[in-house]
């Protein structure tokens, strides 16, 4: 059993039975990469899911948030719901539970990213990628699913991710982090004098994207008067 941020390539799996847990990006590409090593690999999705395709009619899907900014999530969600469901399809005749918000409103209320999909659900689609729900229990030679019968893994990778706890960090910090250690602002300035983050807060217009215009913004918002922070 490890964890996704342990994982690095198929081989050391070759020839054993495995199931990635969690159905985001990381446990999606990770069950991918193993399906295409030729491993016999199934995917535990406990919860429902957002899944958009890396471009949609030949354009990155990343310019669509970009040009919809102006638009409440929600509205751009339903938008582009028609366009979506034609690009990917049916996601529940796979076995899978299609989010009740749209990924927008998800990043916005929720700071969840959708699936940005590379090829995991044809994988699902042809039998290369098995899709389990959730696990109930770890037994001593098997999984006990809630929804399926048991099966026995040889290796269990726990594609779950991560919970951002920046109060270690920051013990003498004031309102600065909410209740589980994760900043309440992003690239603009905190409670704290002098005290930034950037590109700390999922944006549905591309994290990179917004980790520059951040760091643009706070250039400018410490540069003295006068002074050119971007030549600086």
């Amino acid at each position: 059993m490890l964890h996704s941020s342990a994982y690095r390539n198929p081989a050391p799996l070759a020839g054993k039975r495995v199931l990635a847990v969690g159905y985001g990006n990381s446990g999606a590409e990770i069950a991918l990469d193993l399906a295409e090593a030729g491993i016999d690999v199934a995917l535990s999705v406990r919860s429902p899911v957002n899944v958009i395709p890396r471009q949609l009619f030949g354009v990155p899907i990343l310019v669509f948030p970009i040009a919809e900014q102006w638009l409440p999530p929600r509205l751009a969600d339903t938008i582009n719901a028609p366009l979506l469901r034609f690009a990917i399809g049916s996601i529940e005749k796979l076995g899978l539970k299609r989010s009740a918000k749209g990924p927008l409103q998800s990043i916005e209320e929720d700071g969840r990213v959708p699936l940005i999909d590379i090829g995991t659900l044809d994988a699902i689609r042809d039998g290369r990628i098995k899709p389990r729900g959730d696990v109930a229990s770890f037994g001593r030679e098997s999984v006990v699913f809630k929804q399926s019968p048991a099966e026995r893994f040889e290796a269990i990778i726990l594609a779950t991710g991560f919970r951002p706890d920046l109060r270690p960090l920051l013990p003498d910090a004031k309102r600065v982090l909410n209740a589980t250690g994760a900043p309440l602002v992003s690239g603009r300035a905190t409670a704290e004098p002098g005290l930034f983050f950037c590109g700390a807060i999922p944006s549905a217009v591309g994290q990179f994207r917004q980790i520059g215009i951040e760091a643009a913004r706070i250039a400018d918002s410490i540069a003295p008067k006068g002074a050119s922070p971007r030549a600086a």
